[in-house]
Protein backbone atom coordinates (compact mmCIF):
# COMPACT_ATOMS: atom_id res chain seq x y z
CA UNK A 1 0.00 0.00 0.00
CA UNK A 2 1.58 3.34 -1.05
CA UNK A 3 0.52 6.42 0.66
CA UNK A 4 -1.05 9.34 -0.41
CA UNK A 5 1.20 12.56 -1.66
CA UNK A 6 0.28 15.79 -0.39
CA UNK A 7 -0.57 18.79 -2.43
CA UNK A 8 -0.14 21.48 -0.01
CA UNK A 9 -2.28 24.10 -1.72
CA UNK A 10 -0.77 27.84 -0.57
CA UNK A 11 -2.86 31.18 -1.41
CA UNK A 12 -6.24 32.66 0.25
CA UNK A 13 -9.36 31.60 -1.95
CA UNK A 14 -10.75 35.66 -1.61
CA UNK A 15 -7.82 37.15 -3.11
CA UNK A 16 -8.18 37.11 -7.27
CA UNK A 17 -5.07 34.87 -8.31
CA UNK A 18 -4.27 33.94 -5.02
CA UNK A 19 -7.30 31.25 -5.31
CA UNK A 20 -5.55 29.59 -8.44
CA UNK A 21 -4.32 26.44 -6.76
CA UNK A 22 -7.77 25.35 -5.16
CA UNK A 23 -9.06 25.98 -8.36
CA UNK A 24 -6.59 23.64 -10.39
CA UNK A 25 -6.69 21.21 -7.24
CA UNK A 26 -10.16 21.57 -8.23
CA UNK A 27 -9.74 20.04 -12.03
CA UNK A 28 -7.47 17.16 -11.48
CA UNK A 29 -9.09 13.89 -12.43
CA UNK A 30 -10.91 12.15 -9.91
CA UNK A 31 -8.55 9.26 -9.93
CA UNK A 32 -5.65 11.02 -8.74
CA UNK A 33 -7.81 12.98 -6.03
CA UNK A 34 -8.19 9.04 -4.50
CA UNK A 35 -4.31 9.20 -4.90
CA UNK A 36 -3.38 12.74 -2.94
CA UNK A 37 -4.14 14.32 -0.05
CA UNK A 38 -4.80 17.86 -0.48
CA UNK A 39 -3.89 20.14 2.72
CA UNK A 40 -5.19 23.60 1.85
CA UNK A 41 -2.42 25.41 3.87
CA UNK A 42 -2.89 29.26 3.29
CA UNK A 43 0.73 29.97 3.53
CA UNK A 44 2.89 27.30 3.55
CA UNK A 45 4.37 26.84 7.37
CA UNK A 46 7.60 24.72 8.03
CA UNK A 47 5.75 22.30 10.13
CA UNK A 48 3.97 20.93 7.37
CA UNK A 49 7.24 19.85 6.40
CA UNK A 50 9.03 18.33 9.09
CA UNK A 51 5.83 16.83 9.65
CA UNK A 52 6.81 14.92 6.46
CA UNK A 53 8.76 10.95 6.76
CA UNK A 54 12.26 11.90 5.66
CA UNK A 55 11.87 10.48 2.35
CA UNK A 56 8.05 11.15 1.53
CA UNK A 57 7.07 13.19 -1.56
CA UNK A 58 4.87 16.51 -1.45
CA UNK A 59 3.64 18.99 -4.19
CA UNK A 60 3.65 22.42 -3.04
CA UNK A 61 0.96 24.33 -5.11
CA UNK A 62 0.77 28.54 -5.19
CA UNK A 63 0.36 31.69 -7.75
CA UNK A 64 2.94 33.84 -7.58
CA UNK A 65 3.95 37.17 -8.34
CA UNK A 66 7.10 37.54 -11.18
CA UNK A 67 6.20 35.81 -14.05
CA UNK A 68 3.78 36.51 -16.53
CA UNK A 69 0.06 35.97 -15.51
CA UNK A 70 -1.32 32.34 -16.32
CA UNK A 71 2.77 31.03 -16.80
CA UNK A 72 3.60 27.70 -15.11
CA UNK A 73 6.64 26.92 -13.44
CA UNK A 74 7.60 23.96 -12.14
CA UNK A 75 10.65 23.28 -10.00
CA UNK A 76 12.06 20.58 -7.67
CA UNK A 77 11.88 21.84 -4.18
CA UNK A 78 15.61 20.91 -3.65
CA UNK A 79 16.32 23.85 -6.70
CA UNK A 80 14.52 26.37 -4.58
CA UNK A 81 16.46 25.89 -1.83
CA UNK A 82 20.13 26.20 -3.70
CA UNK A 83 18.12 29.02 -5.47
CA UNK A 84 17.10 30.96 -1.74
CA UNK A 85 21.01 29.87 -1.13
CA UNK A 86 22.64 31.67 -3.65
CA UNK A 87 19.76 34.84 -3.79
CA UNK A 88 20.83 35.03 0.03
CA UNK A 89 24.58 34.98 -0.56
CA UNK A 90 24.31 37.61 -3.09
CA UNK A 91 21.75 39.87 -1.30
CA UNK A 92 19.02 39.50 -3.87
CA UNK A 93 15.23 38.83 -3.43
CA UNK A 94 13.65 36.02 -5.52
CA UNK A 95 11.76 36.57 -8.71
CA UNK A 96 9.20 34.98 -9.32
CA UNK A 97 8.24 35.05 -5.19
CA UNK A 98 5.71 34.19 -2.92
CA UNK A 99 3.33 36.74 -2.00
CA UNK A 100 3.57 35.56 1.54
CA UNK A 101 5.72 37.41 4.68
CA UNK A 102 8.05 34.38 4.39
CA UNK A 103 8.98 33.38 1.07
CA UNK A 104 8.80 30.42 -0.42
CA UNK A 105 12.34 29.35 -0.59
CA UNK A 106 13.45 30.75 3.09
CA UNK A 107 10.88 28.68 4.35
CA UNK A 108 12.45 24.79 2.11
CA UNK A 109 15.58 26.26 2.85
CA UNK A 110 15.17 26.37 6.81
CA UNK A 111 13.20 22.83 6.53
CA UNK A 112 16.22 21.51 4.92
CA UNK A 113 18.46 22.41 7.78
CA UNK A 114 16.38 21.23 10.09
CA UNK A 115 16.00 18.05 8.42
CA UNK A 116 19.68 17.86 7.09
CA UNK A 117 18.21 17.41 3.76
CA UNK A 118 15.65 19.30 1.43
CA UNK A 119 12.48 17.65 1.19
CA UNK A 120 11.17 15.49 -1.63
CA UNK A 121 8.88 17.22 -3.77
CA UNK A 122 8.01 19.47 -6.74
CA UNK A 123 6.84 23.71 -6.59
CA UNK A 124 4.19 24.27 -9.27
CA UNK A 125 3.54 27.49 -9.51
CA UNK A 126 1.14 29.89 -11.58
CA UNK A 127 2.18 33.62 -12.26
CA UNK A 128 -0.74 35.95 -10.73
CA UNK A 129 -1.36 39.79 -11.24
CA UNK A 130 -4.09 40.60 -8.74
CA UNK A 131 -4.05 39.13 -5.24
CA UNK A 132 -6.64 41.84 -3.83
CA UNK A 133 -9.04 40.70 -1.10
CA UNK A 134 -12.44 40.13 -2.50
CA UNK A 135 -11.26 40.24 -6.54
CA UNK A 136 -11.78 37.10 -8.95
CA UNK A 137 -9.50 35.17 -10.39
CA UNK A 138 -8.35 37.06 -13.35
CA UNK A 139 -8.97 35.78 -17.61
CA UNK A 140 -5.05 34.80 -18.12
CA UNK A 141 -5.00 32.79 -15.04
CA UNK A 142 -8.53 31.53 -15.96
CA UNK A 143 -7.44 30.52 -19.42
CA UNK A 144 -3.98 28.89 -17.55
CA UNK A 145 -5.75 26.50 -15.20
CA UNK A 146 -5.87 23.27 -17.13
CA UNK A 147 -2.22 23.85 -17.90
CA UNK A 148 -1.45 24.47 -14.43
CA UNK A 149 -3.73 21.05 -13.12
CA UNK A 150 -1.98 19.01 -15.69
CA UNK A 151 1.15 20.72 -14.37
CA UNK A 152 0.30 19.64 -10.40
CA UNK A 153 -0.84 15.93 -12.07
CA UNK A 154 2.48 15.48 -13.56
CA UNK A 155 3.97 16.75 -10.67
CA UNK A 156 2.03 14.02 -8.75
CA UNK A 157 2.79 11.32 -10.63
CA UNK A 158 6.36 11.61 -10.96
CA UNK A 159 6.61 12.35 -7.07
CA UNK A 160 4.63 9.02 -6.76
CA UNK A 161 6.58 7.18 -9.39
CA UNK A 162 10.28 7.87 -7.86
CA UNK A 163 9.41 7.29 -3.99
CA UNK A 164 6.72 3.85 -4.44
Amino acid sequence: MTSRVPIFVCGEPARGDDAAGFAAVDLLPADLRERVEVVPVGQLDILFLMDLPADAPCVVVDAVAGLRPGEVWVRPLSALVDRARTLHATGRSPDPRSSHELPLEQVLDLAAMLRDAPPAGTFVGIGGCCFDLGTPLTAPVIGALPAFAAAIAAAVEEQAGTHL
